[in-house]
This record gives structure tokens, sequence and C-alpha cells, in this order.
């Protein structure tokens, strides 16, 4: 029987091994799905307001040292928007019809003047949205990535971000996964084959220094 709490050791120890790609020059801060639908509902534990009070000090840090915040938000025009196996089965998507006000960014991340916001209809941020157009537009080589859920909309961003070549950052303490594992496996699973996952305070010291 595998022991899942060595496995999770196992990986937290490989990831933390594993050779890292680098930050780039120009970065922007890449928040997804901070909205009400994503971090109120009824799933939600305590790793929450975790996440989004250590996304509130990067977010500052991030525009103190003037780099760019983008959100990314779940808008859709109507559920048939949505892919097959969201519209199959039971999925929080379906309060992300426009005007829902479950679609509103968390009040504890809140956007800013100056910030840029990209709807989207699937989890990757990339998929038929403006976002590769906007960071071509400021000149960002990098993306550092925040936000929810760590295995399914992260992941989906980060994935088609590596297919662009982006460098990427996922800062681990401002990511969250009502799905315990599978948050743990997806960090793993970023670090080995996409991006460098990095800590809040090494992230926090680079802006710092900006």
């Amino acid at each position: 029987m595998t022991d899942w709490n060595h496995e999770v050791e196992r990986i937290r120890q490989l990831r933390r091994d594993r050779t890292r790609i680098g930050p780039g020059e120009h970065p922007a801060v890449v928040v997804v799905d901070f909205q009400r639908a994503f971090t109120e509902h009824e799933f939600v534990g305590p790793s929450t307001p975790v996440a989004l009070k250590h996304s509130q000090q990067l977010l500052e840090a991030a525009r103190a040292a003037g780099v760019p915040v983008i959100y990314l938000v779940m808008i859709l025009d109507s559920l048939d928007d949505r892919m097959l196996a969201q519209r199959v089965r039971s999925s929080l998507t379906e309060r992300c019809e426009r005007g829902n006000p479950w679609t509103e960014i968390s009040t504890a991340v809140p956007a800013q003047p100056g910030d840029h916001i990209v709807e989207k209809t699937v989890a990757s941020g990339f998929f038929r949205t403006r976002l590769h157009d906007l960071l071509q537009e400021l000149g960002v080589d990098e993306v550092v990535m925040i936000g929810t859920s760590t295995s399914g909309c992260v992941r989906a961003t980060v994935t088609d971000a590596a297919y662009l070549n982006y460098r990427i950052s996922v800062v681990e303490e401002c990511c969250d996964d009502f799905r315990t594992l599978s948050g743990e496996v997806s960090l793993w699973d970023m670090q080995d084959r996409f991006a460098d996952v990095v800590s809040l305070e090494w992230m926090l010291e680079r802006f710092a220094r900006a």
C-alpha cells in the first residue's frame, strides 16, 4: 500500500532539488481566478484565506516595484461556452455567467488602477484570450503565477505559458487548491516540466531590489 505522506515528502524534496530555469528581466504577475466563485465556495478550507493574504502582500510589492499586474477572470456569456466536461459535470463555473456577483474579484486582493483584467472561458488564461498579446505589448518575458486552483487553472495557464516560451515563476504560498493532494502533485509537475516553483520570501526580496 502506498504511503501518501511519504510520497508527498518525496515530491517536495524532488521539487527542491530540480534544476531551476531562472527568472526573466521583465516580469508580470498573473493572478488566476481569485474570484468569489473560487475563493468563497462551500469547499474552501483554511488554506484559502492564507493564500489570499500572502497574495495581497506580493501584489503590493509588485506594484511598488513597477511590475505589471494582470488578473485572469472566468466570465461566461453563456454556460454553454464552457468546455464539455464542465457542462456535463457539476462545476463552480456554473457561477461565472456575466453579471453574477460570484464573478467579482475577491475583496482580499482587489484590482488597483493600472492593473489589467483579462477575461477567459476555460482553465487556461491563454486560450482564445488577449493575454499573450498583452504580455507582448508590455514587453514581458516572465510570468509570476499566483491564484487558484493550483491543479486546475493555474497549472493550465502555466502549461500554455511554457509552450509560448515564457519564463515562469509559481509562488507557492500564493497558490491555493482545496484538493490538497492535487495541489501538491501539481506543484511538483510544474517544477519538473514547465516552471520554477519559488517562495514568497524570495519573490518579495527580488521585487524589493527592483
